[in-house]
C-alpha cells in the first residue's frame, strides 16, 4: 500500500506532479486492475485514488436547479447565457435560442464542468460550419462528489435534463426528433437516461467512452443503452479502465481497440485515453477521415480479415446511420487523429 499512501498524500498536500518514472508502476497496475480502486488524473496532473468500499455514498435522488444549469450558445451568442429549469417555457426570449435550428445538447463527465474541455472542444467544431443551438448541460455540484456519489446519481440527474427538454417539446413547441445528445463518460450514462426519460425520442444518442467502473452489463436501467433514443452511437478509447468495453449502442467505434490510445505514452488511470474520445469527435465534425470497418474484433481487422466489409466514418454531425455493429480504425498519435 505504500504507492497508494504516497499518491494520496501528493494529492492531499497539493505537490508538484512526479515524474511516471519516480512510481512503482507493478503496485500501480495491481491498484488499476483492482475493481476495488479508481485512479483518475487531475487537470493539474495529480492522482485522485478512491477506495469504493470506504468512500462516503451521498448520491443525489432528487436533483433541483441548485444542481444543474443549461448554458445556451448560438451562431447568434457564441458566449453564452445561463439559463435553469424553471425557465424553459422563456428560452427563446432569455436567449438567441432558435426553433429553427437543430439542437446539440453537451454532457460532460465527472469532475467536469461548463467550462472543461470537453464542452469547448465539441461546442467550437460545431460552430464551425454547422448552424445548431448547443446547450451545454453543468452538473458540477454532483460531478465535484466521490465518483460512487457521483455514478449513483446518474439517473435522477438524466431524468432532470430529460424533463427540460419534454418542456421544450411540450411548451415550446420544440421537436425532440431534433435534438442530438452528445454525453462524455459518466455524461454518456446521464444522455442515456435522458433519452429514456424523454420516451426514446431523441434523434441521436452520441456516448463518448462511457464510464465503466460500477455500471453492470445486465442491468440497463441507469447506462446508456441503444433503447434510449432513436439511433444511439458510441466511441471507445479507454474501455476497461475508465470507460466500458461492452456494446452500447446501434454502433460501436473501437479506435485502436478502443483501449490504449497512440501518443498517450504511459496512461496511469487511463485519462489521456478517456478524452481522446472527445477529441475523435470534435474533429469528426468538420474533417472527418474516420474511415471504420465493420469487424468482429480489433486483431481480426489488424490480420485484414474484415476486408471487404461495410465501411463508415465514426462520429460527424449529423452523424450517417450505418450498419448495426462494431467498428474499427486506427488513428495517428496527434491531431490531426484521423488517417483517412
Amino acid at each position: 500500500m505504500k504507492t497508494l499512501t504516497w499518491l494520496l498524500v501528493a494529492v492531499l498536500a497539493g505537490t508538484q506532479a512526479k515524474s511516471v518514472s519516480l512510481l512503482n508502476t507493478v503496485e500501480i497496475s495491481d491498484l488499476i486492475n483492482n475493481p476495488r480502486y479508481l485512479i483518475f488524473e487531475r487537470d493539474d496532473g495529480l492522482f485522485e485514488i478512491e477506495d469504493f468500499e470506504t468512500a462516503e455514498f451521498e448520491p443525489v435522488l432528487a436533483v433541483t436547479e441548485d444542481d444543474i444549469t443549461f448554458f445556451i450558445y448560438t451562431p447568434d451568442d457564441l458566449t453564452g447565457i445561463s439559463l435553469k429549469a424553471s425557465q424553459a417555457n422563456n428560452i427563446t426570449k432569455l436567449t438567441t435560442f432558435s426553433l429553427n435550428r437543430d439542437t446539440v445538447v453537451i454532457i460532460h463527465g465527472w469532475k467536469n464542468s461548463n467550462i472543461s474541455a470537453v464542452n469547448k472542444k465539441i461546442r467550437t467544431a460545431l460552430f464551425q460550419s454547422r448552424n445548431v443551438n448547443v446547450i451545454v448541460v453543468d452538473w458540477s455540484p454532483i460531478a465535484a462528489k466521490n465518483y460512487i456519489s457521483a455514478q449513483a446519481s446518474v439517473l435522477a440527474v438524466g431524468n432532470f435534463i430529460g424533463d427540460f427538454l419534454i418542456t421544450l417539446n411540450n411548451e415550446v413547441g420544440y421537436s425532440l426528433g431534433r435534438i442530438t445528445l452528445v454525453g462524455h463518460s459518466l455524461g454518456a450514462h446521464i444522455a442515456g437516461n435522458t433519452g429514456a426519460k424523454a420516451s426514446s425520442q431523441i434523434n441521436t444518442i452520441i456516448g463518448l467512452d462511457p464510464a465503466g467502473p460500477l455500471f453492470s452489463s445486465s442491468n440497463i436501467d441507469n447506462r446508456l443503452d441503444p433503447t434510449d433514443g432513436q439511433y444511439v452511437e458510441v466511441i471507445h478509447t479507454n474501455a476497461g479502465i475508465l470507460g466500458y468495453a461492452i456494446r452500447m449502442g446501434h454502433v460501436d467505434y473501437y479506435p485502436n481497440g478502443g483501449t490504449i490510445q497512440p501518443g498517450c505514452g504511459v496512461d496511469i488511470g487511463g485519462s489521456c485515453a478517456h478524452s481522446r474520445s472527445y477529441a475523435y469527435y470534435a474533429e469528426s465534425v468538420n474533417n472527418n477521415k474516420f474511415l471504420s470497418r465493420l469487424c468482429s474484433n480489433y486483431l481480426q481487422f489488424l490480420t485484414g480479415a474484415c476486408e471487404g466489409n461495410t465501411e463508415i466514418l465514426l462520429g460527424a454531425y449529423p452523424v450517417t446511420r450505418a450498419t448495426e455493429g462494431q467498428y474499427f480504425l486506427r488513428t495517428n498519435s496527434n491531431s490531426p487523429f484521423a488517417k483517412g
